[in-house]
């Protein structure tokens, strides 16, 4: 089944929507860029000084999510999503009056609408997501017999991020996205960092303002990190580097590749001077991964290497140096040192996994294993400064026992089934499968910014973003639709091959079919009734005259389906409101 939403904002027949876009904007899209970047900044520092400002803020990503629902705009959706990545460590930054969990909370109802009321099925992909985040559910009545009363916060804390990632995924993995739209979900992300990033850079300010000097140690730095846990803080902030790095490597515009640039070198920077290690760590493997990927292309090969030439250089001779003098020394101490308690942490989960091998001890139990729920529960502090896993591996087995080495299992099966059938963009989705697997062995799933990733691998290209970036930027819509067209077999799509292109040259036929009869009638193709939807018609029920732009010409999110059978016609989506393409 395929099924298409329309992204497309002008009245022009056959405009795709970026050159609509273009065509109507008085001012250069760089500006429009640096416009959004200081309008986050301006929102992290209002938020700052005025804390109920983030609940209206949260509210209006909820409205703005809602409304995409409504008008069946996935790709208001899916920016909508990645700029929450952000404006969750944001929020908790500024101490936002909004509930702690409100980020992953958001992250499933709205991917779950998009599921349940827009694409209106489960692929093979969200049935493995939604079996990982079932099996996880039996433990929760350890926690609540141990606990009682006090259940739901602790489970809610403790599987929150899991189900957000089997919302998101059960989302994504039906949705096919032209790169244009790629690019313009990396800038939401990237620009959702800035909020972050702004109200660190603020703190060390007013530190230096104050004290003169920042205090650096062998551990992470508060200061640095905006007041909020640094290990957090360094996962977000790293996020947003990926999605520069990308659009650095994607973008055909020079301006937009230097904003990228500056973008990442400060948020490289700040990233570092939290002191957590797991950020640039995460971000380091992934690029790994996205070089071993590419390979065997050597013009992105020799790209790649020359800037992490660049990079290393840069940072060798100029980065590095600056933070050692600005940390006192710190700085090499702090990444020189291989310790790190997750480590012990990991062990503990193991021992208590084989104590507790049937159901664990129950969700968010863990940190409570030393001195007791009880003891906690009279103590002044209640155990806060205990700590609990790091490691979403090892938590699953500790607090979820076998149905956790379930959960592991399944979710290998959906990072192999990300990289099998990405298609074009098989580079991009191995790394960001690279990036939420180290933050999970690093930082468990305590932000969406982890669960975003691991689901914007399943993301579906309809062209490899690093071919578009470098094939003529007037024939990109004419590309993908060449591309498009060729990844889908017209016996399997009667509908696009029954409908011809506006440009000759990309008009395919259906099989069997050649220029020669093709003004006789196609044979109508037998669909099963069950899977027929009630958004669907049958072949012969199209009419084949009707000439107009392609789905990709006009930027479209596909729903992915497994089956070939029924063909819906194309449903019209909201209006594009994003600028960032």
């Amino acid at each position: 089944m395929l099924t298409a939403v329309d992204l497309s904002t002008s009245g022009i027949p056959g405009l795709a929507p970026k050159q609509a876009a273009s065509a109507n904007l008085p001012i250069p899209r760089w500006m429009i860029l640096l416009g959004a970047i200081l309008l986050e900044v301006v929102t992290a520092l209002a938020l700052q000084e005025l804390r109920v400002l983030g609940l209206v803020h949260a509210a209006a990503i909820f409205v703005f999510g809602l409304y995409a629902v409504l008008k069946k705009d996935l790709a208001l959706l899916i920016c909508v999503l990645a700029y929450i990545t952000g404006s969750e460590v944001l929020w908790r930054q500024v101490r936002a009056p909004i509930f702690y969990l409100a980020a992953p909370y958001l992250f499933i109802i709205l991917s779950g609408f998009a599921v349940l009321f827009v694409l209106q099925r489960l692929g093979r992909d969200g049935k493995i997501a939604l079996l990982y985040a079932a099996v996880m559910l039996p433990a929760m009545a350890v926690t609540v017999g141990t606990t009682g009363a006090g259940a739901r916060e602790i489970i809610a804390f403790a599987l929150s991020g899991p189900l957000a990632l089997a919302a998101f995924v059960m989302f994504t993995s039906q949705v096919r996205i032209a790169p244009w739209m790629y690019r313009r979900v990396l800038w939401v992300t990237l620009i959702s960092a800035v909020g972050p990033l702004t109200i660190a850079v603020a703190d060390v300010r007013s530190e230096l303002a104050a004290a003169g000097k920042i205090n650096f140690s062998g551990q992470s730095n508060f200061v640095t990190s905006g007041g909020f846990g640094p290990v957090q803080v360094s996962s977000a902030l790293s996020l947003g580097i990926m999605a520069a790095i990308f659009l650095i490597i994607t973008e055909r515009e020079k301006t937009a590749k230097i904003i990228a640039s500056v973008l990442a070198f400060i948020l490289g920077v700040q990233v570092l001077l939290t002191f957590s290690r797991g950020g640039s760590f995460a971000v380091g493997i992934a690029i790994a991964a996205f070089a071993l990927a590419q390979a065997r292309n050597r013009k992105v090969r020799n790209g790649i290497l020359a800037v992490a030439g660049v990079s290393f250089a840069l940072a060798y001779f100029v980065v590095f140096p600056w933070l050692e003098n600005f940390t006192g020394g710190a700085f090499e101490t702090r990444f020189s040192d291989t310790d790190s308690s997750r480590t012990d942490l990991a062990a503990n989960d193991t021992e208590i996994f084989a104590n507790n091998f049937v159901f664990g001890v129950g969700p968010g139990m863990t940190k409570y294993q030393r001195l007791g729920y009880e003891v906690c529960q009279i103590r002044s502090d209640q155990c806060i400064d205990e700590a609990s896993s790091h490691t979403e591996f090892t938590r699953m087995l500790g607090e979820h026992g076998i149905p956790g080495i379930i959960a592991i299992v399944l979710l290998i099966m959906l990072a192999f089934s990300a990289a099998k059938r990405a298609g074009p963009g098989r580079a991009f989705a191995i790394a960001w499968i690279a990036w939420a697997v180290a933050q999970m062995f690093y930082a468990n799933l305590r932000i969406v910014a982890v669960p975003f990733a691991f689901g914007l691998a399943f993301l579906t290209l309809t062209k490899d973003p690093l071919s578009a970036a470098l094939s003529d930027p007037e024939n990109e819509e004419g590309d993908e639709l060449d591309e498009a067209e060729d990844s889908n077999d017209p016996a399997e799509d009667p509908v696009l091959a029954a409908m011809p292109s506006s440009r000759s040259r990309s008009l395919k036929l259906p099989r069997g079919r050649t220029t020669s009869n093709m003004n006789q009638p196609a044979a109508p193709q037998a669909v099963r009734p069950d899977a027929v939807g009630p958004m669907a018609v049958r072949p012969e029920e199209v009419e084949p005259q009707v000439v107009g732009p392609t789905s990709t010409e006009l930027g479209l999110i596909f729903e992915r389906s497994e089956q070939a059978t029924g063909t819906p016609p194309p449903y019209t989506g909201g209006p594009q409101t994003n600028p960032f393409a």
